[in-house]
């Protein structure tokens, strides 16, 4: 095993630093030839996203990435029976596409690492579960008749929250070339990421930091990154926690009024064999004072280290930073119409225009002004808990840049910071003299 690895890790470093060529053919099923690649398998909870990069290197050395092969692999790997072959199957379905994709070159598989990384869908499982999901993976991506790419332990993992939140960081910083530049590190951006299950935040602080320190490398440069993930403060789930406080506060009520949602929605659910009915209220200074109920801060005495700034959570103070915010933001401000030519929202105008649609009656909504079903009240809840949310972490309005590209540059996920990651990783590891 260790004559296998050493010989990987000489390969791999002569892949690394440019000496290890093939000739370029006409009929390479990729866009472009490069040095490196990497694959990524983005699992989530409704499918896995399988994404190959390749790369050369550019200014302060910095890997210039090429997404090459982007597919979207329904269903999730958690709706499998992880008692069956049905995990082994659909691995093996992954694994022929990518093969596919990279068939002109078989005799470098053994070179380029994959990835499986699950997310909050996975976090959200229970512990027998993911272990049972995961030890699967490890072992079906562990054997080489089966996958003939690089895996090493490790290289299969539930991401926490946290490392989501860097990751994301990185891809930010990255795409707004941060890391190819002499820039200092007042000159990066923090990431706000709101998901439908958690919400992110990741940025380098003025002051020390006290807890949640994420380092990274890149370029032979450390930067020590604050992230913390709020599990649960995702839109989606935060209608649901929103829903469950409301019941706990009306025990006996068979109806409950939801202030969040639009006059003229009506949601049915079974709480303990008892049919619930939740009716829209349309009330946006009640959804506001139910919504502060979950983000305000712990008193000061229970807050260590300090400060907090929702519930118990310890971070930095932000100051001045700007921050970047995409997804969910970005789309709520299209379609109320608060987005300025420089990127930039009217969070005023947001919040605003958030009062006056939550007022708006939910068949009108839906057949006026053609907004889907799914979130008609979920426009309301989330123009008004986006702010907040915002303003609960310290973050001054005029310092958000909100967006779906930097630089010209398409920011769907994660996965450029992840792969940008463990290829930095694994370049220390070869340069270093440390096996792979």
């Amino acid at each position: 095993m260790a004559s296998k690895n050493t010989f990987l890790c000489f390969i791999l470093a002569l892949h690394i630093f440019g000496n290890f060529k093939l000739n370029i053919i006409e009929t390479l099923p990729i866009e472009s030839y490069a040095d490196n690649f990497g694959i990524i398998l983005d699992a989530g909870s409704s499918s896995t996203k399988i994404r190959i990069y390749s790369w050369t290197y550019g200014p302060e050395n910095v890997p210039a990435f090429i997404e090459e092969f982007y597919k979207k692999f329904s269903p999730g790997i958690s709706d499998l029976d992880v008692h069956s072959k049905e995990i082994e199957i659909y691995l093996r379905e992954i694994i022929s596409i990518i093969e596919q994709e990279l068939d002109i070159i078989p005799e470098r598989w053994a070179t380029i690492p994959i990835y499986f990384m699950a997310t909050a869908g996975m976090r959200l499982l229970d512990e027998d579960t993911t272990g049972a999901i995961m030890t699967s993976v490890n072992q079906v991506l562990s054997d080489v008749d089966i996958n003939p790419f690089m895996f090493e332990e490790g290289n299969a993992r539930i991401l926490s929250g946290e490392e989501e939140a860097l990751f994301a960081w990185l891809t930010v910083n990255y795409f707004n070339n941060y890391f190819a530049s002499t820039s200092s590190l007042d000159d990066s951006l923090g990431l706000v990421e709101i998901g439908g299950g958690s919400a992110q935040i990741a940025f380098i602080p003025e002051d020390p930091i006290y807890a949640g320190k994420m380092p990274a490398t890149i370029a032979g440069r450390e930067y020590g990154v604050y992230c913390h993930s709020f599990l649960s403060f995702g839109a989606t789930l935060i209608a649901e926690r929103i829903a469950e406080h409301l019941i706990r506060e009306n025990p006996h009520a068979h109806t409950i009024n939801n202030p969040c949602m639009l006059k003229g929605d009506e949601r049915n659910g079974t709480l303990n064999d008892k049919i619930i009915s939740m009716v829209g209220g349309g009330n946006a200074s009640l959804c506001e004072s139910v919504l502060r109920h979950f983000l305000s801060p712990a008193d000061p005495d229970m807050c260590s280290p300090k400060p907090c700034t929702i519930g118990q959570v310890y971070q930095p103070p932000v100051k001045d930073r700007k921050f970047f915010t995409f997804g969910l933001t970005y789309y709520l401000a299209k379609d109320f119409a608060t987005i300025t030519g420089d990127d930039s929202l009217t969070w005023q105008g947001l919040r605003e225009s958030a009062i006056e649609y939550c007022g708006k009656n939910y068949s009108d909504v839906v057949d006026t002004l053609g907004i889907s079903p799914k979130f008609a009240s979920r426009n309301c809840q989330d123009g008004l808990y986006v702010p907040m949310l915002l303003s609960a972490l310290g973050i001054d309005y005029d310092n958000v840049i909100v967006g779906k590209q930097i630089q010209g540059q398409s920011v769907k996920s994660w996965s450029v910071g992840a792969m940008l990651y463990e290829e930095e990783r694994l370049r220390y590891l070869v340069f270093s003299g440390n096996q792979v």
